[in-house]
């Protein structure tokens, strides 16, 4: 019996309003039992109102192209100011979720998240689900080359852009009135 591992890293470089602010690695990998494991982790540091040092991140285990757990954290200055639970249990179609201190049900089986994104062009018409909301986001194909506008329920937009491998190179969007930019950092190190 062979068993066939592979892991794939991306590392992003991140900038607010267009000063360099820190990274984000994002994984792919196989675990046992036919799972992938992704993850993305941004580590920024900036002063916008006050100094911050933000450290994010996204995890998600799938298998059979199905999600069966994620995680989500998002710390600032060391204090949680959000976390994100979600698990199938086993056997069943539904997951259990927890959204910092409250819990509930998600019914409907979900095959495409958000850090998947990073390694996988989206359709054009999509719906992609988020880690840290737990809601759908709507994706389409914008006219213009390989780039894809992803929109929460707050009318929030996020633009992908990927190269010919179907891996995203950047990712543009903003949060309030600040405006983030993630890029592939394609340097040889």
């Amino acid at each position: 019996m062979s068993f066939i591992s592979f892991s794939q890293e991306l590392i992003y470089d991140v900038t607010i309003e267009g000063k360099p602010v820190g990274n984000m690695l994002v994984t792919k990998k196989a675990l046992d039992s036919g799972k992938i494991y992704y993850s993305a982790v941004m580590d920024l540091e900036y002063k916008l109102f006050r100094p911050t040092q933000m450290v994010q991140l996204h995890e998600a285990i799938y298998q059979n192209d199905t999600l069966r757990q994620t995680y989500f954290v998002d710390k600032r200055n060391g204090e949680t100011i959000k976390e994100a639970k979600m698990e199938q249990l086993l056997g069943k179609q539904y997951y259990r979720t927890t959204m910092d201190t409250s819990k509930a049900w998600h019914e409907k089986p979900v095959v495409k998240s958000v850090v998947k994104l990073y390694f996988e062009e989206p359709q054009k018409r999509d719906s992609v689900f988020s880690e840290s909301t737990h809601q759908y986001n709507k994706v389409a194909k914008l006219p213009d080359g390989n780039r894809f506008m992803m929109l929460n329920d707050e009318g929030e937009k996020s633009i992908f852009k990927y190269n010919e491998n179907g891996t995203c190179i950047q990712r543009n969007f903003n949060l309030g009135a600040v405006e983030y930019e993630i890029k592939l950092n394609d340097r040889k190190e």
